[in-house]
């Protein structure tokens, strides 16, 4: 599975890179901000079995997302698929993605590692995928 989400990890990396770099970005807005979207992906499968419940999930939005991105984010329900490795079969899993605007910078880096990390230990998980990528937004 790491592998799977690795490979995917990068296509979608190399195709949010291929657009307009930031600062021709940050020039070329002319409606709005120049800001980052940051798409973060979690798996709901837990490895040894089970699944992440709603329960788990609304209480790791509250003590790990909230605290750290206090301007707003927004969290849509999933279907995740990806190749089991062992068996050469296509997966499916239910998943979170959370997406963030934000200013681009070391603050917001920071803010989102604390929270795949937390992730990651708090439900056993192997990765989290994230998506960065520039934008012109506006509120």
């Amino acid at each position: 599975m790491v592998r799977s989400v690795a490979i995917l990890a990068a296509v979608l990396a190399v195709s949010g890179c291929a657009g307009v770099p930031a600062p021709e970005a940050a020039r070329a807005c002319r409606l709005g901000d120049a800001m980052v979207e940051t798409q973060l992906f979690f798996g709901l499968s837990k490895p040894q079995g089970g699944t992440v419940s709603e329960r788990d999930w609304r209480a790791f939005v509250t003590a790990e997302i909230a605290p750290r991105f206090p301007e707003g984010f927004s969290v849509l329900d999933g279907a995740g698929f990806w190749r089991d490795a062992a068996s050469a079969k296509t997966i499916s899993e239910k998943s979170k993605v959370v997406v963030r605007m934000h200013a681009e910078g070391a603050d917001a880096d920071a803010a989102i590692a604390a929270i795949v990390a937390a992730y990651k230990t708090r439900f056993q998980q192997d990765a989290v995928m994230r998506v960065d990528r520039p934008v012109c937004a506006q509120f």
